[in-house]
């Protein structure tokens, strides 16, 4: 392992765990997944970049067809931003259950039928629009 490597590992320990949705004692103001359960646990309270990081090491090992964010909290900014740094991204269709699709649409530079299509087939034509 390079010393680079080492320190992003060291950075991403301080933000992000694998943790269970069901075995959760603390809430987080981030979780990512492929599914809703959403196993990645980001701790960036402030939205400082550490969501950011997590984003990115999951996007690399997982490559999923579809992402979900949501809040263990009713504090839902650290998502938002989370939603703002995906749609810069593009390529990725993103769920955000705990807002509206027109919400989620709009910060993805799409209408809310193209949003839709696109979860429901995220390899479909309606994806291509998506970012």
């Amino acid at each position: 392992m390079s010393v680079m490597q080492s320190v992003i590992r060291k950075i991403l320990s301080v933000f992000v765990e694998e943790t269970p949705v069901s075995g959760v004692a603390a809430a987080y103001n981030l979780r990512i997944g492929a599914t809703p359960e959403c196993p990645v646990a980001v701790n960036d309270p402030h939205g400082d970049g550490g969501f950011q990081l997590a984003i990115d090491k999951f996007l690399r090992e997982e490559n999923p067809d579809l992402i979900f964010l949501r809040s263990d909290t009713d504090d839902l900014s650290v998502v938002r931003k989370a939603l703002a740094y995906l749609s810069r991204r593009g390529q990725e269709v993103v769920v955000v259950e705990q807002l509206p699709d027109a919400e989620v649409a709009s910060a993805l530079g799409v209408s809310v039928r193209e949003y839709q299509s696109a979860v429901i087939n995220p390899n479909g034509d309606a994806a291509a629009l998506v970012g």
